[in-house]
């Protein structure tokens, strides 16, 4: 697969994840019990896993995707810096929640069958690193929000086919 269909799915994978994170976030998992915590850590594992993949990408050839030449001025200089701030941001993400296992009371069960990190058992680290997690998560809401706007505005206002660059080819037909 190359790199940039590769990143495709990747980005449409994250985006449905962010939205079960959204719906699903930690003060419902307190409040419905230990198999939403499990789901929940279950999906951020495999969120992890996704987000390593395409760290790593980033990290060894840079972003994919370039400015366009319709952008004005700056656009060109918002985009780069948009999109590396996300994926530090979403790797953020991931590396907070996966210390709120660790430092966790309890042992964390992804999906009820595997532990995901040994736990330490430090309440007060445990604590902040839930205040961090859930401050870095609405930072990346708020991320994601600008990107699918700057690029819902390039596409349909500038025209440039934004959109159609970003989603795999079999999904044309829905835009």
């Amino acid at each position: 697969m190359k790199r940039r269909t590769m990143i495709k799915w990747l980005h449409w994978a994250s985006l449905f994840l962010i939205v079960y994170f959204w719906a699903v976030e930690a003060e419902n998992v307190e409040r419905l019990g230990a198999k939403t915590l499990a789901t929940h850590a279950g999906v951020g594992t495999g969120f992890g896993l996704i987000i390593f993949v395409w760290f790593a990408s980033f990290a060894i050839k840079g972003l994919a995707g370039r400015p366009g030449p319709k952008l004005p001025g700056w656009g060109k200089r918002f985009h780069p810096r948009l999109h590396k701030g996300l994926y530090w941001l979403v790797l953020a993400m991931v590396l907070s929640g996966g210390l709120i296992a660790v430092f966790a009371p309890y042992t964390v069960l992804a999906f009820g069958t595997f532990k995901i990190a040994p736990s330490i058992d430090l309440k007060v680290l445990h604590d902040l690193a839930q205040e961090v997690h859930e401050l870095i998560f609405n930072l990346a809401l708020i991320g994601v929000g600008l990107h699918a706007g700057f690029h819902i505005w390039r596409h349909y206002l500038l025209r440039d086919n934004a959109l159609r660059i970003m989603v795999p080819a079999k999904l044309h037909k829905y835009i």
